[in-house]
């Protein structure tokens, strides 16, 4: 199994919102920092925005920051969004399947208990648990968090 950029992107970009706790994120800082193109992120945060994670602000000083804290955003959330199918193998869709087996061969079962599982540990995987290493990943990317570090509780 392969996840989408599209799906890649997006969980970036919600990470990179989650680091910088409310204040706006341009796109061309996201662009920079993982070195894509911009027009490869614009699908995603506007999507993003339509979802209700993103809070987009059009204009000159505009950006994005998330809408939904990220303690409330499971990676599995997201995966299953962005992701037009999450068929394995071609038996989970019976309008398009071909294979004569179906119905009849138990492989079709186990990979459908394959995903599930997989679907269920990201589950487990909040947008802020990813980022708990918030400075480290900041410096990686080098974005600057402009607003002052808030203890933990």
């Amino acid at each position: 199994m392969k996840l989408t950029s599209y799906t890649n992107y997006s969980l970036r970009i919600l990470m990179v919102a989650a680091m910088r706790d409310g204040e706006l994120v341009t796109i061309q800082e996201v662009a920079e920092a993982f070195g894509v193109s911009k027009a490869h992120l614009v699908k995603c945060v506007h999507q993003l925005g339509v979802w209700g994670y993103l809070d987009n602000v059009r204009g000159r000083n505009g950006g994005f920051r998330l809408a939904v804290p990220a303690h409330k955003i499971t990676v599995g959330e997201v995966v299953r969004k962005t992701e037009d199918c999450l068929s394995l193998v071609e038996c989970f869709d019976a309008r398009t399947n071909t294979c004569p087996m179906i119905g009849l061969c138990l492989m079709g079962e186990a990979f459908k208990e394959a995903c599930a599982a997989f679907l269920a540990v990201l589950d487990k995987l909040t947008i802020a648990e990813a980022t708990h290493n918030r400075d480290a990943l900041l410096g990686v990317l080098h974005l600057k968090n402009h607003l002052p570090v808030r203890a933990k509780a």
